[in-house]
C-alpha cells in the first residue's frame, strides 16, 4: 500500500492567476489503482480532455486505469 501526493501550481504568468491544486490518494495497491489516480488528478488540474493514463512495463506489457 502506498499513499500518493500530487500538487499542480499555476503561474499568473501562465494562466493569469495563482493558484494550486492537490491531490492526495491512500491505499494505492497497484498499478491500475495509481493510473487511476494520476488521471483523476490531471484532470482535476483542467485537463479535461484526459480519459485515462496507462503504464508500459518493462516487458511490454501495458497497465490501464478502469476509466
Amino acid at each position: 500500500m502506498m499513499k500518493v501526493s500530487i500538487l499542480f501550481e499555476e503561474c499568473k504568468e501562465d494562466v493569469g492567476f495563482d493558484g494550486m491544486v492537490f491531490h492526495i490518494r491512500d491505499d494505492i495497491q497497484d498499478l491500475t489503482q495509481l493510473a487511476n489516480f494520476l488521471s483523476d488528478a490531471v484532470r482535476g488540474a483542467g485537463y479535461s480532455y484526459v480519459n485515462t493514463v496507462a503504464f508500459e512495463k518493462d516487458d511490454g506489457d501495458m497497465v490501464f486505469g478502469d476509466y
